[in-house]
């Protein structure tokens, strides 16, 4: 009988397996070189970003041309300046954004987890209250306004989930990063919108050298020691000595090796899938599938050399011994390392996470054949225009004749010179006295409007093409509508106007989805104690707020975007149902407050609550003077039904009131 199955290797098959994960020396330059290839590749990305970012903000006349007359490249504010005129703007890219990112922020969603087990489905609840925690500890709403609209202008964004120590809040929880598009790098060579074929992802940090110390020395005096050691000589002049025979381009190299502020310490973050030989074990006794490494595999071989003693100690045929099966693999997984500048490992890891990733989320619109094109460079061209428009209509006002007076000389009054008949002819009430001469030219004023040369037409028309090509159209930005259109109309604009951003918003949904699974997952993975987690609102029962780790830590969920309960619209649809249900007498007072969402609910459920204890007080203290004798028997349904009508009194009033609101 075969023990192993395809696990036995000789040793030069052996020697022949290589492990990419190890490091020489402490360094590890190949991976530091692969990082920088992967910035490097992203720089066309960056300026492209910027670009668009400096035309949202306003920055709209910095495009680098070439000056042929001073034969140098200027930006075009400096060159316009140059031949005396005013470059003008009028920012119509940044009203597309602001209504872009109102249109996102108006319908407020939120995280919901369903098990996938159906007999889990109150564990669903649980974390989803949970996730509803971490978005409220992360200020994730805000977070996703602001990172939603940096999709819009740059059409690229990332998130890093992961669970650790915060010294903003002083606390140890799940956490949500940003991760700013210049400051993050990864697998160019991908090619699936999913992103399923990255192999290295990562980012640069810029920290002082007392959290380098707090998150690296592990309270090593000698640690410590080194890397003050490694960062006192990472200067700019020894890098690019350190590596100008190394790597190409080091011009370039240098900012991502050397931080803008001297003061701070520069930690390439750099998650690689590496290779290693391990091997597939299978338990057949306990059912159990497991990997190891490939220098493990002589203590399974000992554990099942002593099963087979054992099983022929007690007479079980050896086929029947039930053993551990083993299979040779190639395993690809993440492995995380921070590195100094000079590839130095300050810190190493396989990926901690149960989801066997990296922390990362990223997204890339459209990502059509790995291609980047956000919203806002569809419209840079018409608001370059349009500013062109503006600028020319302005020299070409400034340069025409307005109110010139041609005064003939022959004509000029005896006593009088031209500057005073200048100052005359602008006087207020001014009087020109003079004789004409006979057959001569008279004064004259000329006014010219040279403006009507199609300039305002070109620039309707252009303000037309803005919004033809964003999709976003005055009824989406809340403009009125004329006179003569109708309210169906104008209301099938506004629906026609959100559907071109219908694409945009469905993948920013896709990229906050995988986000909140990764933060679900890290919220299973790392809570261990019980908690009770108050959430305001009435919609999640109170069992469901009480969190036990140990009940969610094996279950799987599926997580999905939904429009959040805390939206108005939500709210009032959810109140008329159940005022409904209450005038049919469906529910009580009690289930319309606990389920509703009224104003002073909480505080009328409280005083409601309150009566009921009182009264059942009164019940308990009739009842043992019942017994004692002391009261008659008849007279305790009379005394409930006082109680009651007093609960009554009491709370309907305030019931019509509500109803009265909502």
């Amino acid at each position: 009988m075969k023990l192993y199955r395809k696990s036995q290797l000789t040793d030069r098959e052996s020697d022949q397996i290589t492990d990419t994960v190890k490091a020489k020396e402490g360094k590890a330059l190949d991976v530091l070189f692969e990082a920088q290839q992967a910035w490097s590749s992203l720089s066309n990305f960056r300026m492209y970003a910027e670009r668009c970012r400096k035309y949202t903000y306003g920055n709209q006349w910095g495009d680098v041309i070439y000056d042929s007359d001073k034969r140098k490249y200027v930006s075009e504010e400096q060159y316009i300046r140059d031949q005396g005129k005013v470059p003008l703007k009028n920012n119509m890219i940044r009203q597309l954004v602001k209504t872009v990112v109102g249109q996102f922020g108006s319908n407020q969603t939120e995280p919901v987890c369903v098990a996938s087990d159906r007999d889990d489905q109150k564990l669903g609840e649980m974390m989803t209250i949970v996730m509803r925690y971490a978005y409220s500890l992360n200020k994730m709403w805000e977070v996703d306004r602001r990172t939603f609209e940096n999709y819009v202008i740059s059409g690229i964004v990332a998130h890093k989930s992961y669970y650790g120590w915060n010294a903003a809040l002083n606390k140890e929880d799940a956490f949500v990063m940003t991760v700013p598009d210049n400051r993050i790098f990864f697998d160019t060579n991908m090619k699936d919108f999913r992103y399923w074929d990255c192999s290295i992802i990562g980012e640069i940090h810029d920290i002082s050298i007392g959290d380098l110390l707090a998150n690296f020395s592990h309270g090593s005096v000698e640690r410590a020691e080194e890397l003050r050691q490694i960062y006192v000589s990472a200067t700019k002049d020894t890098l690019s000595n350190f590596y100008q025979d190394l790597m190409p381009g080091s011009d370039e190299s240098l900012s991502f090796l050397v931080p803008r502020d001297n003061g701070l310490c520069r930690v390439i973050e750099v998650w690689r899938k590496e290779s290693k030989l391990r091997v597939k074990c299978h338990d057949t006794l306990e059912g159990t599938y497991y990997k190891i490494d490939y220098e493990e595999l002589p203590n399974i071989q000992r554990i099942n050399q002593d099963r087979i003693l054992q099983g022929i100690s007690q007479g079980i045929p050896q086929d029947d011994i039930p053993l551990i099966e083993t299979e040779n693999f190639i395993d690809r997984y993440w492995y995380a390392r921070w590195l100094s500048p000079y590839g130095d490992v300050l810190q190493e890891m396989e990926t901690p996470y149960w989801h066997k990733s990296h922390p990362y989320t990223i997204s890339i619109y459209p990502f059509n054949g790995g291609i980047v094109h956000s919203f806002v460079s569809d419209v840079i061209d018409q608001q370059r225009y349009i500013n062109r428009l503006i600028t020319m209509v302005d020299f070409i006002m400034g340069a025409s004749a307005k109110g010139v007076l041609l005064f003939p000389e022959d004509q000029i009054p005896d006593g009088m010179t031209i500057e005073d008949i200048a100052d005359e002819w602008t006087r207020y009430n001014g009087v020109i006295l003079f004789k004409p001469k006979p057959n001569g030219a008279l004064p004259q004023q000329i006014s010219t409007n040279a403006t009507n040369v199609g300039a305002y037409e070109m620039l309707n028309l252009q303000l037309r093409l803005l919004q033809e090509i964003s999709g976003v159209h005055g009824a989406l930005q809340g403009k009125s509508p004329s006179s003569n259109t109708a309210a169906s109309l104008y209301a099938q604009e506004a629906q026609n106007s959100a559907t071109n951003l219908v694409d945009l918003m469905a993948s920013f949904t896709a990229f906050r989805e995988e986000r909140d699974t990764k933060l679900m997952q890290v919220i299973q993975q790392f809570y261990s104690d019980k908690r009770y987690v108050n959430i305001s609102g009435n919609e999640y029962s109170e069992e469901a707020k009480y969190f036990d780790p140990d009940k969610v830590k094996n279950v799987h969920f599926d997580l999905t975007i939904t429009e959040s309960q805390s939206t108005p619209s939500f709210r009032q649809v959810t109140n008329d149902l159940l005022l409904e249900l209450f005038r049919a007498g469906a529910i009580d007072v009690k289930q319309l407050l606990e389920n509703g969402a009224f104003p002073f609910s909480d505080r009328l459920l409280q005083s409601i609550n309150k009566k009921e204890e009182e009264a059942m007080q009164q019940l308990a203290s009739m009842q043992s003077a019942q017994q004692a004798g002391q009261v008659p028997a008849g007279n305790e349904q009379q005394e409930l039904g006082q109680i009651q009508q007093q609960i009554d009194n009491n709370t309907n009033p305030l019931m019509n009131q509500m109803m009265a609101r909502a």
